[in-house]
């Protein structure tokens, strides 16, 4: 039985300023050659990889689910960057604000070693603590939804 979900997409306004900022910077040098009628396939190369890139990240979803079984967060539809946590996998689990930038160095599919994160855009996020010491933050916009589906499911949940 699912208790919480929540779906977040990459929408900012500047993310999608500075996307659309690149797909037209890396197709200048083809404007250029389509003016002297001289389009080189190597001028092709930099703008569809910038478009490519532009469509994944405006396709991606980030979903968080929590029911009895445990939390779930993936970011879809890529299917490597998906984890399940079973609730007798984890040690502590909480609402908490963190630093995107300083604690995990933006927003995405983020961390190194042992912490790592998963998130989209704010400040808030579902910090996971395993038993075997890993850390795993899920940014989440419903705060307050997360946090009662947590106390609800996960017995060791403590204020």
């Amino acid at each position: 039985m699912r208790i919480f979900k929540e779906n977040q997409k990459f929408r900012q306004w500047w993310l999608i300023i500075l996307m659309i900022t690149i797909v037209i910077a890396s197709a200048l040098p083809l404007f250029s050659e389509i003016s002297t009628n001289e389009v080189q396939l190597k001028s092709l190369i930099a703008p569809i990889i910038s478009l490519l890139v532009f469509g994944l990240i405006f396709i991606l979803n980030l979903e968080t689910k929590i029911n009895s079984k445990g939390i779930s967060a993936g970011f879809e539809p890529l299917p490597f960057f998906r984890r399940h946590y079973d609730w007798d996998e984890i040690q502590e689990c909480y609402i908490r604000t963190y630093a995107p930038v300083s604690e995990y160095g933006g927003w995405g599919i983020r961390g190194f070693g042992r912490a790592k994160a998963y998130n989209v855009s704010g400040n808030i996020g579902i910090q996971i603590i395993t038993k075997n010491n890993e850390r795993f933050l899920i940014g989440t916009e419903k705060p307050d939804l997360a946090k009662r589906a947590i106390r609800k499911n996960f017995k060791n949940y403590k204020e």
